[in-house]
């Protein structure tokens, strides 16, 4: 599992996340949400060891991520909001770079794995900036399962995607949680409706920490939009 105790973090004199506590258990889905500002990407970043908490503690599996870095880092994979493709690289080549990184075994027989799960065979020999955007969203993927981790942990998964990419990625999001973790920040409630639980944010603290079922019980229609809208203003008069 992935425990996440008491973590708090300051910019300045902003304060992004406040004494935020979420354990992530295996075999879920858990759909991180919150108004622009709230501190998802903060959590995020924390959680894979790309900021330091200024309070707090997060381990994975065990190991905690600022003692035991390496160990920790190995158990999840992680696809950032904004690209990290270099797009003069060839997908077959980036990919084989990734495997090196992570010291895969048997870097090839993994790299087509991770493309057939992603439906990439096809564009493994295209450059990357020759891409659709779908296609480069897929690439990213692909890179951060290489290693089969434990932890999947995405930011904004469908941004900018159309229907049926959006589908594509939901479904395997869907199995890959079947015996891993994953962990998914969005602003498009129809990726949070495929989670198990719901954690979401307001002013750098967590305001619901609930099953999927509870979250849209808060709206009369279950509409999860509106749910969304109705926690935020609870929390603009509480906080």
């Amino acid at each position: 599992m992935i425990e996440i105790e008491n973590i708090s973090k300051k910019f300045g004199t902003k304060t992004a996340l406040e004494n935020i506590n979420v354990t992530l258990n295996k075999g879920e889905i858990v759909a991180l949400l919150g108004e622009n500002g709230a501190g998802k990407s903060t959590l995020m970043r924390i959680l894979c060891g790309f900021l330091r908490p200024d309070m707090g503690n997060v381990r994975i599996d065990g190991f905690e991520v600022t003692e035991s870095r390496l160990e920790a880092l190995k158990k999840i994979g992680y696809v950032p909001e904004i690209s990290t493709l270099y797009g003069d690289m060839i997908v077959y080549d980036f990919l084989n770079w990734l495997a090196n990184v992570w010291r895969v075994d048997d870097g090839k027989k993994n790299i087509l794995n991770a493309a057939r799960q992603m439906e990439i065979l096809e564009v493994l020999s295209s450059r990357i900036d020759t891409l659709s955007k779908g296609f480069k969203k897929r690439v990213e993927i692909a890179g951060a399962i290489l290693h089969q981790p434990d932890f999947l942990i995405l930011d904004e998964p469908t941004d900018g995607l159309d229907p049926n990419q959006k589908f594509d990625i939901r479904q395997f999001l869907r199995q890959y949680a079947h015996d891993k973790t994953v962990f998914i920040s969005t602003h498009v409630l129809e990726d949070a409706a495929i989670a198990r639980r719901i954690v979401m944010l307001a002013e750098g603290k967590v305001v619901r920490d609930c099953s999927l079922d509870e979250f849209q019980q808060i709206s009369k229609n279950r509409d999860l939009n509106e749910a969304f809208r109705l926690v935020c203003n609870e929390s603009r008069k509480n906080l």
